[in-house]
């Protein structure tokens, strides 16, 4: 099997061959390990390493290798997989974007970056940070998306980006700065005066 490549080895487990998850674990669970835990700076990147392959056997009849290498397949699958798992902790902090968009009943104004953990807010703010989330979910294009995300809650620079999506730098800052626009926008339509 070393002699394979990885799409080789695809085929083999889609025709229900499990040896081959097996060649690609040895492959790149490495390299997985420190896109988590060095890019993505999670803490215990090991049973993350796990999922990653879990999913490759439950996607395996998905892989097009028309479409993409098996590698890049893989990286996406990772970083679907890492910007769900934020989702989930209902983490949102977003860096750059400090203006405030509303008072409370305090007169101090709301960031974007506060998160839904924080159990002294509002219900007007938790309304907000709900309608940010929900403008956010509503981006069409996945790259912008994920672009934005990466940059404002997992605090990744241009470059960072860059690196990850294989594209140039200017490209990953008309994304973040396209995706910034559109959630202006969104907030904007369901009556909130943002930024």
């Amino acid at each position: 099997m070393d002699r394979m490549t990885d799409e080789q080895l695809m085929d083999k487990l889609r025709n229900g061959d499990r040896d081959s998850i097996d060649e690609l674990y040895r492959r790149y669970a490495k390299k997985l390990y420190v896109y988590f835990s060095r890019v993505m700076k999670v803490p215990d990147p090991e049973d993350l390493v796990h999922d990653i392959f879990i999913r490759v056997i439950e996607k395996a009849k998905q892989f097009n290798p028309k479409k993409a290498s098996f590698r890049t397949w893989l990286f996406r699958i990772a970083q679907n997989h890492s910007i769900n798992l934020y989702r989930r902790q209902k983490i949102l902090k977003f860096s750059s974007l400090e203006q405030k968009i509303g008072q409370n009943s305090s007169g101090s104004g709301l960031h974007i970056k506060d998160t839904l953990e924080d159990k002294s807010q509002s219900a007007d703010e938790s309304s907000l940070i709900l309608a940010v989330r929900e403008c956010i979910g509503e981006l069409k294009k996945d790259i912008e998306r994920q672009a934005l995300v990466l940059y404002h809650i997992f605090g990744k620079n241009y470059k960072e980006i860059s690196d990850l999506f294989k594209k140039s730098i200017s490209a990953v800052r008309k994304y973040v700065v396209s995706a910034e626009a559109k959630v202006r926008h969104c907030l904007e339509r369901k009556g909130i005066d943002a930024f």
